[in-house]
């Protein structure tokens, strides 16, 4: 980046993203400029280590002039905060998740319809190299089927902060918060792929204080733009005790192609790049000064709904 910085604001505190994505937005050379959460001490320190000013409403961050807004809401703050932020100028970025349920899905729908501004939303995998490659090797090739794998131990989502994230009905469960990522590995493989049929199951271990489930799993069929007929899938969503751990296999014609995507904690060194973080501000510090995000609604509203539809698959309320 070159000349003046970037100015960046943030909207919601609802998990760690929106921390790393501000250290992210330092590193490369963009300023942070504001944030708004629900919890004013959170904005307080978050403004203590990154900088900015903290604004008691979302929509007071317009008045700080920013290029650029990351959104991190709970998901029943997200139609508030796209209202707030829709009759401004600045693309906005929302961090997972946007639509914890079909219902929450139809309210986003509606909400940016009536919005100005660009939207986008996606998983950090989305930007992880070794996905990003492994999409470029096999898209001259016919995919034959796919098997993904998401782990990301849930015992945080039963903290009493975060309690929200464990719940089907307003955070996603498991098979949500978790099953994201595994749909947006999908999709970079095969963009605009719909799941349209599948059968599912959950499970909880013994003596689980989960209010979702600690696995999920779905077998399906994927309709993908422009092939000849369905592709079939095997998903596995776990909140497991263990590291994180996103992994694909990808069966096509001329062989099976795989990737693993295990490379530590959170916001780790490692991590930072190779899951994709850094990669993410990267491409939305490029994208602003057009006014853009990254992953537009109409692109990323398909892996939203691919999301919601297993998880409802899987726990048997299709």
């Amino acid at each position: 980046m070159t000349g003046t910085p970037l100015r960046v604001a943030f909207a919601g505190l609802a998990h760690s993203h929106p921390y790393t994505d501000a250290g992210n937005v330092r590193a490369l050379g963009a300023e942070v400029v504001g944030v708004h959460d629900a919890d004013a001490a959170a904005s307080e320190t978050f403004v203590a280590r990154f900088g900015g000013a903290a604004v008691a409403f979302a929509d007071g961050l317009a008045a700080l002039r920013p290029d650029l807004v990351i959104a991190t809401p709970r998901p029943h703050e997200v139609v508030p905060v796209l209202r707030a932020l829709g009759g401004g100028v600045a693309p906005v970025f929302v961090n997972k998740v946007i639509a914890a349920t079909a219902a929450q899905l139809a309210e986003v729908d509606r909400a940016l319809a009536a919005s100005s501004v660009s939207v986008g939303t996606s998983s950090v995998l989305r930007f992880a190299p070794a996905l990003v490659t492994l999409a470029e090797e096999i898209a001259v090739d016919e995919v034959l089927a796919l098997r993904v794998h998401a782990q990301h131990d849930n015992a945080a989502f039963q903290l009493p902060d975060r309690a929200w994230q464990d719940d089907p009905q307003r955070g996603g469960g498991t098979a949500v918060t978790v099953g994201v990522h595994a749909w947006e590995m999908l999709d970079v493989l095969l963009p605009g792929a719909t799941l349209v049929a599948g059968s599912g199951w959950t499970r909880a271990r013994r003596g689980s204080i989960t209010a979702s489930e600690d696995a999920a799993g779905i077998e399906g069929l994927l309709r993908v733009p422009g092939a000849a007929r369905e592709v079939p899938v095997q998903v596995l969503v776990t909140g497991t005790p263990g590291a994180d751990a996103y992994g694909v296999d990808v069966v096509t014609a001329s062989g099976t192609r795989s990737v693993a995507l295990d490379v530590g904690a959170e916001g780790g060194g490692d991590a930072n790049e190779g899951l994709g973080f850094r990669g993410l501000i990267r491409t939305l510090l490029d994208a602003a000064p057009r006014g853009a995000t990254v992953a537009p609604w109409s692109d990323a509203r398909v892996v939203v709904a691919n999301t919601v539809r297993a998880a409802e698959i899987a726990r048997g309320d299709a």
